[in-house]
C-alpha cells in the first residue's frame, strides 16, 4: 500500500480531509467516487478529479494492459482455499483475493458453517491455502459462534485463541449500521492487516426493515451501495468479502427450483462466486456454484461436524474425536450434524408408520 501523501498533488491541508474520511493510501483513493469525495472532504471538484486521477497512475492497477500481461498478474493473486479438495480442484485452487463470494439458501443449510470455516482458513499461510489476514465479521443474526471458530482452528493447526483473537466482530442491529460501518471498514483493510470480512446477513435487516412495494427501490439502491463499495475495494485491497444471503419462496416454479435468493438482480450482479448451500443425501450438506466466470458449475456434497466441513467421514471422526478431548465443555453443538440428523429423520418416518397403523385400526 502506498500512503495517500504519496500521490501527486495531494497536500498537507487535502491529506489531512483525505484521511478524516478514512483515506489513507493511494489504492484507496483510486477507487473512490468524485461525487462522494467531494461531499465528504468538502475539497473542490476540480481538486477531486485529479488527485482521482493521479492515485490511479500511482498503483499502476489501472489503464489498459495485454491479455498475456493479464493473465501474469491473475497468476500471482492469491487463493483462499476451502481445504477440501473436492471443491478446491474445481475452483482451480480456490477463491480469488478480491473476490465477492455469496453463500444462499435455507435455514440450517450450512450458510453461516460455510463462513466461519473460510474466516479462519482465511488466516493460514499463503503457502496453505489462506491469506495471511485477520477477519471483520458484520453480525446481524446474532451468528457468530466463538466455539465453532475454536474447533475450526484446531482442525487446520491454529491456536484457538490466536484464531478467536484474530477476528473482529461488529453487531449489527439496523441496516444503517452496515453502512455507516462501511467507513471504518475501508481504513482497517486499506492497513492491510485485515484480508477478509463477513457479513452474515447481507440482506435479512434490510428485508425486516424496508417491508412494502413503496421501499423496494430505496432498498435495493441501498444494497447495491454495499455491494459496490465491495468492488471497490476488492480492487484496492485484495481482500475477501463473503456474504450470506436468505431465500424466498417462489409461487410457481413449474418443477425449478422453490427457493430464489432474495436481493433481486442487484445481489444476483454483484457476486464473482454464488454458492447455494443446502442439505444433501444422509444428513451432510450440499453446496452448490452456481454462477463464475471463469468456472463451471459444480455440486459437492460434504460431511458437516465440529471442525466444519470434511469430504469423507472418516476424516469427520476422527478429528472431531481429536477435537472434543481438546475444547471438551467449550463445545455446544454446531449446526445438526449427521447422525442427529438420521436420527430425526427415522424416529419421523417411524412416527408416520404408526399413525397410519393407529388409523387402519381404526
Amino acid at each position: 500500500m502506498t500512503d495517500v501523501e504519496a500521490v501527486p498533488g495531494v497536500g498537507p491541508a487535502a491529506a489531512k480531509r483525505l484521511r478524516d474520511a478514512f483515506i489513507t493510501t493511494a489504492e484507496i483513493l483510486s477507487v473512490q467516487n468524485p461525487i462522494e469525495l467531494q461531499e465528504r472532504t468538502k475539497l473542490g471538484e476540480a481538486t477531486v478529479r485529479k488527485i482521482i486521477r493521479a492515485a490511479r497512475d500511482t498503483t499502476g492497477k489501472f489503464g489498459f494492459r495485454s491479455g498475456i500481461e493479464l493473465e501474469k498478474e491473475q497468476a500471482k493473486i492469491p487463493r483462499l482455499s476451502f481445504g477440501i479438495s473436492s471443491i478446491d480442484e474445481k475452483l482451480m485452487g480456490g477463491l480469488e483475493a478480491g473476490s465477492i463470494i455469496e453463500f444462499y439458501g435455507g435455514f440450517s443449510s450450512g450458510k453461516t458453517q460455510w463462513c466461519h470455516h473460510l474466516a479462519v482458513r482465511a488466516q493460514l499461510s499463503i503457502e496453505k491455502g489462506g491469506l495471511e489476514g485477520r477477519v471483520l465479521w458484520l453480525d446481524s443474526e446474532s451468528s457468530f459462534k466463538t466455539n465453532i471458530i475454536r474447533a475450526n482452528a484446531i482442525r487446520w493447526g491454529l491456536d484457538p485463541d490466536v484464531a478467536l483473537g484474530n477476528i473482529n466482530v461488529a453487531p449489527m442491529a439496523l441496516s444503517s449500521q452496515i453502512e455507516d460501518t462501511f467507513e471504518q471498514i475501508q481504513l482497517l483493510l486499506a492497513e492491510g492487516e485485515f484480508k477478509m470480512l463477513v457479513i452474515d446477513s447481507l440482506t435479512g435487516l434490510f428485508r425486516a426493515e424496508y417491508r412494502g412495494i413503496g421501499t423496494l427501490a430505496t432498498r435495493q439502491q441501498t444494497i447495491n451501495g454495499i455491494l459496490n463499495s465491495m468492488r471497490r475495494m476488492g480492487i484496492a485491497t485484495e481482500a475477501v468479502f463473503a456474504y450470506t444471503n436468505q431465500v424466498t419462496t417462489q409461487i410457481s416454479n413449474y418443477g425449478g427450483n422453490a427457493y430464489a435468493p432474495a436481493g433481486g438482480h442487484v445481489v444476483s450482479h454483484a457476486s464473482d462466486y454464488r454458492f447455494y448451500a443446502g442439505k444433501g443425501s444422509e444428513g451432510k450438506r450440499k453446496l452448490v456454484l452456481r454462477d463464475n466466470a471463469g468456472v463451471p458449475e459444480f455440486t459437492v456434497e460434504v460431511h458437516i461436524g465440529w471442525g466444519g466441513f470434511y469430504k469423507e467421514k472418516s476424516e469427520k471422526t476422527s478429528m472431531e474425536k481429536i477435537i472434543k478431548e481438546k475444547l471438551g465443555a467449550q463445545l455446544g453443538a454446531p449446526e445438526e450434524d449427521e447422525e442427529s440428523s438420521k436420527k430425526k429423520t427415522t424416529k419421523k418416518a417411524k412416527k408416520g408408520e404408526d399413525e397410519q397403523t393407529e388409523e387402519q385400526e381404526e
